[in-house]
């Protein structure tokens, strides 16, 4: 199997996600297939690494859609690490006059989530 066949294959298995429990192969292949815009047994050649040949259009449909689904993924950390942020400041100004402890924590993992969406 060629490097080309690697990156396809896993590709897919990456855009598919991860097994549910009870789930079938096939089912994750249309998922897959679904995600890249290919018919499903294409997919489930290339899945497989039976496809005699990979077309440029189809690798790029796999590569694009993974990119989509990874910027997805950082649009929704970075939106959660600023409803930790305003969480935050919610509990600075509700324990005003005691422990800033759980607002500093809330800051603490708005940061963590942040630094996670940038892909650090």
């Amino acid at each position: 199997m060629s490097t080309l066949a690697f990156e396809v294959s896993d590709g897919l298995k990456a855009l598919a996600g991860p097994p549910v429990e009870g789930d079938r192969v096939k089912a994750r292949i249309a998922r897959a297939a679904r995600a890249a815009g290919l018919p499903y047994w294409r997919t489930f050649d290339l899945w497989y690494g039976k496809a005699r040949r990979i077309d440029a259009h189809e690798a790029d449909a796999i590569r694009t859609a993974r990119a989509k689904r990874a910027e997805s993924a950082s649009n929704e950390l970075t939106a959660l690490a600023s409803d930790f942020e305003a969480l935050a400041e919610r509990l600075a100004a509700l324990a005003a006059h005691s422990s800033r402890e759980e607002s500093d924590r809330a800051r603490l993992l708005a940061g963590r989530v942040r630094r996670l969406a940038a892909g650090e």
